[in-house]
């Protein structure tokens, strides 16, 4: 059998291992400041193992970018870390992150392998969405002992099977809402728990910034949020449904910045991403179409957020480019 890894990457091969590579190096500095201020045993046993693995990973892509002489991603150094900076967030909160990491990375990891041809960066991509299945069942495990897993909601089911009997189901502008489907349910649950997450980053980044542009960026960004899971919460109470929360606010009272400014931006633009995908996932299984309308409007204005953090990012040369193909006519010198 020939040897497939002597085959150029392709445009989807080498899109997948710089994301990666600036996803794992973004969550290796993260970890670092953590690891030096959670308290928790258990949780700073995830933390190191999760540690190990990132730069693991790191190491792996290193390699492949050399191999194929393609650049390495400049990504974040030591110095966008201060791992003498006193916690910013509770150890309830570092669990928690560690179980939304995980599941991130098995989302966009997955959707990554799909578009693999060479063995050896599938190898590297079904081995990492492994141990973040991994990961996530021990964050799981280790929540539901301490009894800070938020689960989705309890809810009562027909028992007998049935049938869509007119176009009501899914046009209903006008009359009685039809009750929300478990799949529905389980979206607004997944992007309102997430959006609890980044909530606290937000206000935390917020909080340590030195730049008055980007902490105002910040506390906009958490009013956002506020405002979109306040809408879909009241899906779920007109419902009768439980509303997702937490009794941690995850965030202390430190103002020393553990990240440089230019980290703690990425982050946030990292977090758009994350949140204009869960909204498309959303969007393409629900059905009710108050929730359709609720999900474009909402992907609309994190757009628009996300536009105006990446200005930011330009404006203070930060925003490292991603690969992008070469226009040959440009290279005509005659």
């Amino acid at each position: 059998m020939d040897d497939n890894t002597k085959i150029p990457l392709v445009s989807s091969e080498i899109t997948g291992i710089w994301n990666s590579y600036m996803g794992e190096n973004l969550l290796i500095c993260k970890l670092k400041h953590h690891l030096n201020s959670v308290e928790d045993t258990d949780t700073l046993a995830i933390m190191k193992y999760t540690l190990d693995l990132s730069n693991q990973r790191i190491k792996v892509l290193t390699d492949l970018f050399n191999q194929e002489k393609l650049p390495i991603p400049g990504g974040f150094s030591d110095n966008e870390v201060n791992i003498n900076a006193p916690r910013l967030f509770t150890d309830t909160f570092y669990l928690q992150y560690m179980a939304y990491a995980s599941k991130v990375a098995m989302q966009n990891y997955t959707l990554i392998l799909n578009n693999i041809a060479r063995s050896d960066v599938r190898n590297y991509f079904s081995k990492c969405i492994q141990e973040y299945i991994d990961l996530y069942n021990r964050s799981a495990e280790l929540r539901l002992s301490k009894g800070i897993f938020v689960r989705a909601p309890h809810v009562e089911v027909p028992k007998e099977v049935q049938y869509i009997k007119d176009e009501s189901f899914m046009l209903d502008w006008f009359g009685e809402k039809r009750p929300l489907l478990t799949l529905e349910i389980t979206h607004i649950f997944s992007i309102a728990s997430a959006t609890i997450l980044r909530s606290a980053q937000l206000i935390g980044f917020a909080q340590v910034s030195k730049d008055k542009k980007i902490s105002d960026y910040m506390l906009r960004g958490k009013e956002l949020a506020t405002k979109q899971n306040n809408a879909f919460n009241s899906i779920l109470a007109a419902e009768g449904i439980p509303i997702p929360s937490s009794s941690d606010l995850y965030v202390t009272q430190s103002t020393v910045a553990p990240f440089s400014e230019k980290l703690m931006l990425y982050k946030i633009m990292i977090m758009c991403s994350e949140k204009i995908g869960s909204l498309g996932f959303a969007l393409a299984d629900i059905q009710r179409s108050d929730l359709q309308s609720m999900c474009i409007k909402f992907m609309d204005a994190v757009m628009k957020y996300a536009k105006d953090g990446a200005d930011i990012m330009i404006d203070n040369g930060w925003s490292e480019q991603p690969p992008q193909a070469i226009r040959h006519e440009n290279l005509v010198e005659v």
